[in-house]
């Protein structure tokens, strides 16, 4: 770093990175507490997770969620029929919020000007920190001094369970979570329709949802097509399969399509809203996908999953899938980053597979 940046950054740590410690701190005693989740859906469903903890630990509480335009639509259909968080506060009104927040909690990790900037500007009176370090960086924990807490867990932590032992748990008993969305039967049952084809006793088919891409990772489409084309052929006959659509799904289901044996009833879903795209997973009997929201998504509904992650400790820690139904996860035999979703072992998730089409089939 040369002088001069080294310079700017001291001046900015100054001005935006300290923070005046809150006195005698009783976190029994608190009336308001703010969410700052990073605004990934997964992110973003963890901290209701959250919320329906802290609830339980301070019923009368007043619970607010920071969101962005990126997730402000997920936010709110999540928070529609149970009412968990009280106010949902778009990051960039942090003028309307300064100083009204006891606790602030923020699930952000590398720190930056803006972020500094934006937590000033906020001035909540107590801040409790989960964020990785970053050592060596210019704005690490050892040098900035904006928060109170610093209560990042340890990395085997799965990210569900921020709170069992964070600061709360030295007042209170935190109660573990499993991550869920309070849907309305009448409002999935207007998602069926995409379900229907002119093919006969469609409705008795297992409706398959295929998830094979993330944000940043997708499966091969040669795995995928190798999963289904072992469906045995009785079976094929039970099963309906819709590929989401997302960004990029046009092309990866052209590659998808003339790998995947033709008796398998097979198409890629319109381009839901995320609103319609929750409630059309909730339509589903089985999930099939990579790492990333569509997954997360799932376990918050609780459907069968088979999901396929990259070799990687430090996501699958954080990020494993929390579900009681039946699902199976499958680990790619390539270490590597949380994006190197290939080469996948397929005799156990093709098992899996055809064990649970047979078995919905039978209760359709």
């Amino acid at each position: 770093m040369s002088i001069i940046n080294s310079i700017k950054s001291k001046i900015i740590i100054w001005l935006f990175g300290t923070k005046k410690k809150h006195k005698d701190i009783n976190l029994k005693n608190i009336r308001t507490i703010l969410l700052n989740p990073k605004d990934s859906i997964g992110d973003t469903l963890m901290s209701f997770s959250y919320a329906r903890q802290l609830r339980k630990i301070y019923p009368d509480i007043k619970l607010g969620m920071v969101v962005t335009d990126r997730n402000i639509e997920f936010a709110k259909l999540s928070n529609e029929n149970e009412h968990i968080i009280d106010v949902i506060v778009n990051r960039k009104d942090v003028l309307r919020n300064s100083k009204k927040w006891d606790v602030l909690l923020d699930f952000l990790s590398k720190e930056n000007t803006k972020r500094m900037i934006w937590k000033k500007i906020l001035n909540p009176k107590i801040t409790i920190i989960f964020g990785e370090n970053y050592e060596g960086h210019h704005y690490n924990k050892e040098i900035l001094k904006n928060y109170d807490f610093d209560c990042t867990p340890p990395m085997e932590t799965h990210i569900i369970d921020y709170l069992i032992d964070s600061e709360f748990s030295k007042y209170f008993k935190i109660e573990k979570q499993k991550p869920h969305i309070e849907l309305l039967q009448q409002d999935i049952d207007k998602m069926e329709e995409f379900w229907n084809s002119s093919l006969e006793n469609s409705y008795k088919k297992v409706k398959i949802l295929l998830v094979p891409q993330g944000s940043d990772r997708e499966m091969n489409p040669g795995e995928v097509s190798q999963l289904l084309n072992n469906i045995s052929e009785e079976k094929m006959k039970k099963v309906k399969i819709i590929m989401g659509n997302t960004n990029g799904s046009d092309e990866y289901f052209k590659k998808l399509k003339p790998l995947v044996n033709k008796k398998l009833d097979i198409s890629l879903s319109p381009q839901f809203d995320i609103r319609k795209y929750v409630l059309f997973m909730a339509t589903s009997d089985i999930v099939v996908g990579v790492d990333g929201g569509g997954i997360h998504i799932a376990t918050s509904l609780n459907k069968p999953l088979l999901s396929f992650y990259a070799n990687n400790k430090y996501n699958l820690c954080r990020w494993s899938p929390k579900t009681t139904a039946d699902s199976l996860q499958t680990i790619s035999r390539t270490a590597g980053n949380h994006n190197q979703t290939y080469n996948f072992s397929l005799s156990k998730p093709i098992q899996w597979l055809n064990t649970q089409i047979e078995k919905i089939s039978e209760t359709k």
